[in-house]
């Protein structure tokens, strides 16, 4: 199982791979917002709470990332960022596979401040980007447990309305 979360102090994000090897792994989320394409007036017609704003982005990640994946077939990968920063974007390389997903941590060389999603399929290409790793890790994770993960952080990050 794959889930993300917050940490409601600071706002950085978390990444939880569920099966064995385990790992975790942090990012901020300095430029998820650009990425996303959400601007400063975006999120003030929302009128969230300051807490609930990175929550609000952060599901909107995850939305993002369960279009990419339902648009995959069997033999295809999908790239999933999840660290974007300034020097590097790091995030999940999933293959479609007969029974679910070949998933690895993996890293680019793109600069996290010149991407945003609806150019981010195309500057994949157009730079020829490859995909390091400094880990040997790779797991194996069924649907269940990809879109299980999934909607249980959506629905752990739920913005709570007082309607």
């Amino acid at each position: 199982m794959i889930r993300l979360f917050i940490d409601n102090y600071n706002g950085d994000m978390f990444l939880r791979i569920d099966t064995l090897p385990s790992q975790l792994k942090i990012a901020d989320c300095y430029y998820l917002f650009d990425f996303l394409e959400i601007s400063d007036s975006d999120i003030d017609k929302l009128n969230l709470k300051d807490r609930d704003i990175t929550k609000y982005g952060v599901i909107e990640l995850l939305k993002y990332w369960k279009a990419r994946i339902n648009s995959i077939t069997q033999g295809q990968n999908i790239f999933l960022p999840f660290d974007i920063s300034d020097q590097s974007v790091s995030g999940l390389l999933l293959e479609k596979i007969k029974k679910g997903f070949k998933t690895k941590l993996v890293y680019t060389d793109m600069q996290g401040a010149n991407i945003c999603r609806s150019q981010f399929d195309k500057q994949l290409i157009e730079d020829k980007i490859e995909f390091h790793s400094n880990e040997q890790d790779e797991w194996l994770i069924s649907e269940e447990g990809i879109y299980g993960g999934l909607e249980w952080s959506i629905n752990e990050l739920k913005i709570k309305t007082t309607a």
